[in-house]
């Protein structure tokens, strides 16, 4: 049997991050050979991870990617088990590194494709070492990624714990507008609303009509002990209070109670346009 030296056991531990122990215990199943050492090591994180793969990853932490322009942005839940492993120096360079990833792939299942750090791996596998790694499911819960078509920006929110965050994507009519100090600071104030305020949907014609309807018969039956002709009007106005505070352009603005959201987005310059927004909360589901 070879001689497993340190320096042997040092570069193996580099290249796969795993503990010292079981590197040095690969290494002597391997007799010393880093590649036969490295493809045992895939073969037991493989079936590891799909030992693990059961397990509940309700823990992890939210990142996100924005371009330098910011008209490109990336925004993903990465799943964990335990608080201590989102909190660790790699997951936390694992979830930035994968929403650049995102940003800069194409739509479409990320998990097959080519990781844009080492073509010879796919993200899956990036994932399944990260597993091996940590000793728990790691998964890709959920992404978004936003590209402005014409002119506009991307920004984003997330709080000091990771725990949640928002991106936001605004058009305006020209490149001027997007770079201007006022819709640099309103994307950021609108990403942080995203994530204090829990809107719904953007705009309220964007509700899903069964949404609606719904609401619609719960406050309609709220309103059973009131005379029948006058049922509708209450309903309709418990309504337009529900969009209110689902609706984002429609809420009360966070940092001013003044305010609506609407008023603030008017305000920071003519023809810009609330597009879309996505929120993410660890462990929350859709």
């Amino acid at each position: 049997m070879a001689d497993i030296t340190a320096q042997a056991v040092n570069e193996f531990r580099k290249r796969t991050g795993l503990g010292l122990m079981e590197c040095k215990a690969l290494l002597k199943e391997a007799d010393g050979d880093l590649k036969k050492a490295e493809t045992l090591a895939k073969e037991r994180g493989l079936k590891n991870a799909e030992k693990r793969a059961g397990r509940a990853a309700t823990a992890g932490r939210v990142d996100v990617f924005i371009s330098p322009d910011a008209r490109l942005g990336a925004l993903l839940e990465l799943g964990c088990e335990t608080d201590f492993v989102a909190r660790n120096d790699e997951f936390r360079q694992a979830a930035k590194e994968l929403a650049e990833h995102i940003a800069q792939s194409p739509d479409g299942d990320t998990l097959d494709q080519a990781y844009f750090k080492d073509a010879s791996k796919t993200v899956r596998e990036i994932l399944i070492e990260l597993n091996a790694r940590t000793g728990e499911n790691v998964t890709l819960v959920r992404k978004a990624r936003f590209q402005v078509p014409g002119s506009g920006r991307v920004d984003y929110y997330i709080h000091h714990d990771a725990k949640s965050g928002a991106m936001v994507e605004v058009h305006t009519p020209d490149d001027a507008t997007a770079q201007s100090d006022a819709v640099k600071a309103l994307v950021k104030d609108l990403a942080l609303q995203v994530v204090a305020a829990k809107p719904l949907c953007t705009r309220r014609d964007e509700m899903p009509a069964a949404t609606v309807e719904e609401q619609k018969r719960i406050f309609i039956a709220q309103a059973a002990d009131k005379p029948e002709n006058i049922r509708e009007k209450i309903a309709t106005g418990k309504l337009d209070a529900w969009f209110g505070e689902n609706a984002l352009i429609d809420q009360i603005f966070v940092k001013d109670g003044a305010k609506k959201v609407k008023d603030v987005v008017a305000s920071a310059g003519k023809g810009i346009e609330v597009a879309r927004f996505a929120r993410f909360v660890v462990g929350e589901t859709e």
